[in-house]
């Protein structure tokens, strides 16, 4: 609908509306020289039927419909067009300088107007000292919250008074936008500066968010609270001011998170090199040829999955290497591996590498075999068939592990909570609802 072709007119609105109160309708039509009026007006030609029409008004309006020379509008129609024609820097100042909190709530609970706007607004709602489902409205502000941000909402519309709908909606979410504003809202604030847990899960999520800004992670660290510290420190990647601030509090778990990243500046390296946390480095940063060369002389450098296939092949020359390349599932040499014919390297490579395609000494070699997601299923099956208990108990946790076998196994507490666990088990307890369906076990 194009609220333009009705300039100059008169409109007429027959009962309720829905999103917008007549008072801000009439306000934002006005702009288009569009007078909105309640009930019946004789110069009125179009009627906006409302959400709710008290028995008068609609036989009026059957009796204008009979009459002809009348165009009808319904109230969800005309109340997206009027949605689209906010003006919002005008509407936004206007609720700032008001600070009119039922205002705000009718316009937040409006799922016409856009995101953006709704995002502006939000930052103008107050939640008090309560939290986001404590009380009636904080709670359906937060349900409209959800229902504009949760993906799949439409198909599970209980999640929007849920906390696992904020969450949802959080994770989902890469808009910079959205994430600001959602961790600026007082209950997030007001959980970063107390002791209690509340909304932990909330505060974990922004400090593992892969889309969380540098003024996000700046505040959590600014917190203090130690078990967010260690995640925002374990994050793949981090700005350098942000490494700097985490390395100023001399911690030795956070200099360990720190340390497992796969990307930090030069000056961390540094720094975390002379902390003594070299052979974390070596086995987690991202190699280029400059850190190979500075790092080769840890050890654990075989285990770093970032390692090409020359720099493998000169860890592969020094037997220094040969247990942690043995370790890395990302090794290009497992036949050169396996050539050494050492009992102990075999049984790493067995547990650790693509052997899908090898011909392979099973003799010896079962609890590795057993662990290993690349061992073909006759491999696994023979294995089960010696009944080993370590075997056994890897077997359990095993996604390559026929179901037949996982089966078996869930009837034996020794195994039963691996089996439980195992990814390939819950798939098929979800594709056939329960235990023992499929008569071919």
């Amino acid at each position: 609908m194009d609220l333009t072709r009705y300039a100059h007119q008169t409109l007429a609105l027959f009962g309720k509306s829905r999103a917008f109160s007549f008072e801000d309708l009439a306000q934002i039509v006005r702009r288009y020289e569009i007078t909105l009026v309640e009930g019946f007006d004789q110069n009125a030609k179009v009627i906006v039927e409302g959400a709710v029409m008290p028995t008068p008004l609609q036989i009026k309006a059957e009796e204008l419909y009979a009459q002809g020379g009348y165009t009808f509008i319904d109230i969800d129609t005309f109340e997206k067009a009027a949605a689209k024609a906010i003006e919002p820097k005008k509407t936004l100042m206007h609720l700032k300088l008001a600070n009119n909190q039922v205002k705000i709530t009718a316009y937040l609970q409006n799922d016409y107007i856009d995101d953006t706007l709704f995002l502006n607004i939000l930052k103008l709602y107050r939640f008090g000292k309560e939290d986001f489902f404590e009380n009636d409205t904080n709670r359906n502000i937060t349900a409209a919250l959800i229902r504009r941000f949760y993906k799949g909402y439409e198909h599970n519309h209980n999640i929007e008074y849920s906390p696992m709908g904020l969450l949802g909606a959080i994770e989902q979410n890469k808009d910079p936008m959205v994430l600001e504003t959602i961790f600026s809202l007082e209950p997030i604030q007001a959980a970063l500066r107390s002791d209690t847990n509340a909304n932990d899960k909330t505060l974990q999520l922004f400090a593992l968010h892969d889309a969380s800004s540098q003024n996000i992670l700046s505040q959590i660290i600014q917190s203090g609270k130690k078990e967010l510290l260690l995640l925002v420190a374990s994050r793949e990647a981090l700005e350098e001011k942000l490494e700097a601030s985490l390395l100023e509090m001399n911690d030795p778990n956070i200099d360990n998170a720190l340390a497992s990243g796969k990307y930090r500046s030069d000056t961390t390296i540094q720094t975390l090199l002379k902390r003594g946390y070299g052979e974390r480095l070596a086995a987690s940063i991202t190699l280029d040829r400059q850190l190979f060369e500075m790092l080769k002389h840890f050890c654990s450098i075989g285990l770093n999955p970032s390692l090409n296939e020359a720099m493998q092949r000169t860890l592969l020359q020094d037997p220094f290497y040969h247990d942690t390349l043995a370790k890395n599932t990302q090794c290009f040499f497992t036949k050169e591996l396996l050539a050494l014919n050492d009992t102990n390297i075999t049984k790493l490579v067995y547990r650790y590498h693509d052997i899908a395609d090898l011909t392979i000494e099973t003799e010896g070699f079962e609890t590795a075999l057993a662990a290993n997601p690349t061992t073909p299923r006759s491999i696994l099956e023979t294995i089960y068939a010696k009944n080993i208990d370590e075997a056994n108990a890897n077997l359990a946790k095993n996604p390559a592990t026929p179901i037949e076998i996982l089966y078996q196994l869930s009837f034996d507490m020794r195994y039963a909570q691996s089996v439980k666990a195992n990814p390939s088990f819950g798939e098929y307890i979800k594709t056939t609802h329960a235990i023992g369906i499929n008569q071919n076990l």
